[in-house]
């Protein structure tokens, strides 16, 4: 088993090193990473000496929304991994040394094709939460009430199978949603059309800064934590391909009417 660790990074020099050696560190050998970059300035990564591991491209933004330059990234890395599982990224997260090994373990045994690692939160050195798992998101009333997707804890969180990678561009339309960056969109689809494992802990941290893109969505009082709401529920059922709405739904497009 090979795994493609494709990272996105834009602007984040100041995380990339650390976040690149936790890949090269890694105790499971099978493996690749490739940058995908689209910071203003180009970056250097020859320090590293990885040879072969290790692959760096640059491509332009070409999108005012962050999301969308983010999947255009991933979607080129797609084209350049020769693994067959893929482990998602974020420029400013990072690995544990032994996150291809337990999922090597975890998949060869169980024989998921899309597993999210429940991850740690962590600011500069220090861990802030262990375990950012909210149980009520999986609860069945919960999940009829408002809303029935599961609970989504980042790209980076993020190991599926190559070719259900290539399935989701191919069709979930993914450019069409331009406020749902990939994990919410990945997730999603493959909830509905695969079986996602989440059983995983602590193999991935999660970097709090007051850049990070999510952050932008969390006010419940702003214009666009709701528009960025209705367009998840229209995702939900474009892939979902019925019309069975919940009380979220009608609460968020009521909102949506007076914004």
């Amino acid at each position: 088993m090979k795994f493609s660790i494709l990272i996105n990074c834009h602007n984040q020099s100041k995380f990339i090193d650390e976040c690149i050696v936790s890949c090269l560190s890694q105790k499971y050998h099978n493996f690749e990473v490739i940058v995908i970059d689209s910071s203003i300035k180009k970056l250097n990564f020859k320090k590293f000496r990885a040879g072969n591991k290790l692959k760096y491209f640059h491509i332009t933004s070409y999108s005012k929304y962050p999301e969308m330059n983010q999947m255009r990234k991933i979607q080129f890395g797609l084209k350049k991994v020769t693994g067959n599982y893929i482990c998602l990224l974020d420029g400013d997260d990072k690995f544990s040394d032994q996150k291809l090994r337990e999922l090597f373990r975890f998949l060869n045994k169980d024989k998921f094709k899309v597993n999210q690692d429940i991850p740690s939160l962590f600011g500069n050195t220090k861990i802030i939460k262990k375990n950012i798992k909210k149980e009520f998101k999986n609860n069945l009333l919960f999940r009829k009430i408002f809303i029935p997707w599961p609970q989504i804890f980042g790209s980076s969180s993020i190991t599926v199978k190559t070719s259900i990678l290539k399935d989701f561009f191919a069709k979930a339309n993914p450019f069409k949603w331009n406020l749902l960056a990939i994990d919410a969109q990945l997730i999603i689809f493959c909830k509905i059309n695969y079986k996602i494992s989440d059983k995983l802990e602590n193999l991935t941290f999660k970097r709090k800064h007051h850049k990070n893109l999510g952050d932008l969505y969390l006010n419940v009082f702003s214009k666009i934590f709701w528009k960025r709401r209705i367009c998840q529920h229209k995702y939900y059922i474009f892939q979902k391909k019925n019309t069975s709405f919940n009380l979220d739904y009608f609460v968020t497009v009521l909102i949506n009417k007076f914004l």
